[in-house]
This record gives C-alpha cells, sequence and structure tokens, in this order.
C-alpha cells in the first residue's frame, strides 16, 4: 500500500508540476504579448510624431522657398520709396514701379508665373500690376499674348523703342499715301 500511495503521490506531483508549467509559460505568452501591444503602440506614437515632423519641414521649405524667391526680387535694387497717402491705386502703382525697375534691369520675356515668384504676389495681382504697368510705361512696357492665354511681358529698351515708333511712323505714312493714291 505505501507503494500504492507513493505511486500516486509522483503522479499527482508530476500533475502539479505539468500545470505549474503551463501556467508559468502562459504567463510568459501574456507578457511577451503586452511588451508587443507597447512597442506598436510607441511605434504608432512615433509614426504619428513623425508624420507631423514631415508636414512642419514641408510647411517651412515652402516658407524658404518664397522668402529666397523674394530675397532674389529685391536684389541689387534699392527698396521701392512708400508714399505717405494711401490707397488702393497708390499700392499697385508702386508694385508696378517696382515690376518696370525689375525688367528693366533685366530684360526679357517674362510669363505671369516669373513674375509671381518674382514679386512675391498672388496671380491675379501680379496680372493687374501687368497692366498697370503698360499703363505708366507703354513706351517701354510690351504685353503678349501667347497660347492658352498666357500672359508675357517685356522691356523694350530706348534704342528698340525708337526704332518700332520709326518703323510704326513709315508704316503709317505708306499706308496715308496708299490711301490717298486709291482715292484720286
Amino acid at each position: 500500500m505505501f507503494e500504492e500511495l507513493l505511486e500516486l503521490y509522483k503522479t499527482k506531483a508530476e500533475e502539479v508540476e505539468k500545470e505549474r508549467k503551463e501556467v508559468q509559460a502562459m504567463v510568459m505568452l501574456v507578457s511577451a504579448i503586452e511588451k508587443m501591444s507597447v512597442e506598436l503602440g510607441s511605434r504608432q506614437n512615433d509614426v504619428e510624431l513623425l508624420g507631423r515632423l514631415i508636414d512642419q519641414v514641408d510647411r517651412l521649405s515652402k516658407d524658404v522657398a518664397d522668402l529666397k524667391s523674394q530675397l532674389r526680387t529685391r536684389q541689387g535694387r534699392p527698396a521701392p520709396v512708400q508714399e505717405q497717402s494711401s490707397g488702393e491705386g497708390k499700392a499697385l502703382d508702386n508694385h508696378a514701379r517696382s515690376l518696370i525697375e525689375i525688367i528693366a534691369e533685366r530684360p526679357g520675356r517674362y510669363t505671369t508665373s516669373d513674375l509671381v515668384d518674382m514679386l512675391g504676389l498672388n496671380k491675379t495681382t501680379v496680372i493687374s500690376v501687368m497692366k498697370r504697368a503698360l499703363e505708366i510705361d507703354p513706351k517701354h512696357v510690351k504685353m503678349t499674348q501667347g497660347k492658352r492665354r498666357k500672359l508675357y511681358l517685356a522691356y523694350v529698351p530706348e534704342e528698340e523703342a525708337q526704332k518700332a515708333e520709326a518703323s510704326a511712323g513709315s508704316d503709317q505714312s505708306d499706308r496715308m499715301k496708299l490711301e490717298l493714291m486709291a482715292m484720286t
């Protein structure tokens, strides 16, 4: 009987040891799952933080690009003189004069997009400034329209402006001669 009890005790001890190992394994599994959950949560926070940082860098790079283009525009020329009287027309006139100065310093053919970058204004304002510059100095400022309603602005130096006037005058006199000949 003692041997049977010993045998029963051994089997019971083995079962208890087996259950203890299973419980220990379950506890380790639960703690491992908790650790993975915490790590995933922290990684999710890291990803969100990284996304916000990337958005901030994008905004800052756009701001820097705008500032660079404005700085490039203003390099090499004095700041426009601010007039004391106020009004919407004065600001447009000041922008138009600044535009004339810029294109006079660097003659060429400028698109509306080029001028948006140079002046740091929005597109509709730049178009108004282009029209005002043409009104202020029609002798030197020429505006043309290209394909797809694209506007171009160019500065014509004094020599070329005089040549254009002379050729326009001679064309007009030739036209008048032809009309007189046709009448007689």
